[in-house]
């Protein structure tokens, strides 16, 4: 199974906006589901809802945190906003912090995935970390709410540590914490 996974960051500026809509254009002749991260709020509101939802139109699915769903929407209930996200969008996870995420299809929300209880320490990585999970869990054939809660797990692991990193050694990088090619 294939899929394309696009960062709303972009469709931002002209030039990767272009490169994003060749590559949503050519997953969709192809059959190919695609997903969008709306991945800043700042930019998204800079951008406009309309002009962002003309960009994505076409997407299987959306992964917004509450904040963007509210703005993509005008709701600022995560349900209501979720549950409108549905309506044109297959399936839509958004997530709420330390509050889980919730999972929408057909113009309603269909669950709500808990995030375990954890110490945080840095919530820096939290939403790639939700997304990452997300979707490996759904190329590997689970479906959306058990691919919720891995999300939660891994986004709750995430925000435990400082950085968007793994700890020394677990990403390959020296334990010394110091990449190989002498860059920092």
């Amino acid at each position: 199974m294939a899929r394309l996974h696009l960062s709303g960051y972009l469709f931002f500026a002209p030039t990767s906006a272009e490169a994003a809509r060749t590559a949503l254009a050519s997953a969709e002749e192809r059959g190919v589901p695609v997903s969008v991260d709306p991945a800043s709020a700042g930019f998204l509101a800079r951008l406009g809802r309309d002009r962002f939802l003309d960009a994505v139109d076409g997407v299987e699915l959306l992964l917004p945190n509450a904040h963007e769903a509210a703005l993509l929407t005008g709701l600022p209930a995560p349900e209501a906003a979720a549950a409108a996200l549905s309506r044109r969008f297959p399936l839509v996870a958004v997530t709420l912090g330390g509050g889980g995420a919730l999972v929408a299809e057909g113009g309603r929300v269909v669950a709500k995935a808990a995030s375990p209880p954890v110490r945080v320490v840095d919530t820096t990585g939290a939403g790639d970390a939700f997304t990452g999970a997300f979707l490996a869990a759904r190329l590997a054939g689970v479906d959306p709410v058990a691919a919720a809660r891995a999300g939660c797990r891994a986004g709750a692991e995430a925000v435990t540590r400082t950085g968007g990193r793994p700890p020394p050694g677990e990403d390959g990088s020296p334990r010394d914490g110091h990449p190989r090619d002498g860059s920092s």
